[in-house]
């Protein structure tokens, strides 16, 4: 007979699925012959949810379930930096980027087959100031968008809620001049939005560029060198594809890491909490985070 996996199922119930789907997958785990819970909780203090998970990893079990949205998944992540826990993904909020990068579907009994029955991966986790980032690090409009968010709006709204929010700070965002430092060189611009990414998507299913991928040890920076707002129009209809790097005025590049510094001082925005300003150190820590992925998953 084989002996099943211990685990533990740790949600924040303040996200947009909390409570529902702690029900639906605390039933779900419960019948699987693969996992045995050891303890099941529901907080509804972030703060809670990230003292059970250190419990968890300092008692060394195996597999740590968390379910949150990507606010609560970037705070729990560095916990697991060469633990010996494997991080189990439970996406329950509303953009839910970092389960899409590991091809993990926001449905409840799609995710707990993928805890069950998924395969383990080593997965790079990025580094900005003194701490560090799943998904994105950004500056310029998409700090705008995440302030203008709210969560009582995207509980109501959902994605739809990130429309809104684009179209107001389209309306407010200010140009500034940006140095980006990194082992490729020095480059300084005027501009209106700086990412960088670990991974492959960010903003949904909007590729960071055709070959970015979260297993590869490198971050993919992208920059639009103008201040025109037609100019980040034209860069939108590229990021389906992940093209925006074909345009003149787009500045593209992979790195391990570097400085970004900015005229005036800006805010960054984390995993779409904004918590920073430049400068800021960033890098990334190759191969860091064992998780829980999908038995397609290729990285």
């Amino acid at each position: 007979m084989t002996m099943k996996q211990r685990a533990v199922l740790i949600v924040n119930a303040k996200s947009r699925r909390g409570d529902e789907w702690f029900k639906s997958a605390l039933q779900t785990l419960q019948k699987s012959e693969k996992i045995e819970l050891v303890r099941y909780h529901s907080f509804r203090k972030p703060s809670d949810v990230l003292q059970e998970t250190d419990k968890a990893i300092s008692e060394r079990i195996p597999l740590v379930i968390v379910g949150g949205g990507d606010g609560t998944l970037s705070a729990a992540a560095p916990r697991f930096i060469r633990s010996e826990s494997i991080f189990g993904i439970l996406p329950l909020g509303t953009g839910n980027q970092f389960a899409y990068d590991l091809g993990i579907v926001a449905d409840v009994e799609t995710s707990c087959r993928v805890l069950t029955d998924g395969k383990e991966a080593a997965v790079d986790i990025g580094v900005i100031g003194d701490g560090h980032f799943l998904t994105v690090a950004t500056v310029g409009l998409t700090t705008l968008i995440a302030k203008e968010l709210t969560n009582a709006a995207k509980r109501k709204f959902g994605r739809i809620s990130y429309l809104f929010a684009l179209v107001k700070a389209l309306q407010r965002v200010r140009p500034f001049r940006a140095t980006l430092v990194t082992e490729e060189g020095e480059r300084s611009f005027e501009t209106l939005q700086i990412v960088i990414g670990n991974g492959r998507f960010h903003g949904g299913p909007f590729p960071l560029s055709p070959d970015a991928c979260i297993t590869n040890g490198k971050l993919t920076v992208y920059a639009l060198e103008g201040t025109s707002r037609w100019e980040f129009l034209k860069l939108a209809v590229k990021l389906p594809g992940g093209h925006q790097a074909e345009l003149q005025n787009v500045s593209a590049f992979e790195t391990k890491g570097g400085v970004l510094k900015s005229t005036p001082l800006q805010r960054v925005t984390v995993d779409g909490e904004t918590r920073l300003r430049t400068p800021v150190k960033f890098g990334i820590v190759s191969a860091a985070l064992r998780v829980m992925v999908p038995q397609e998953f290729e990285g």
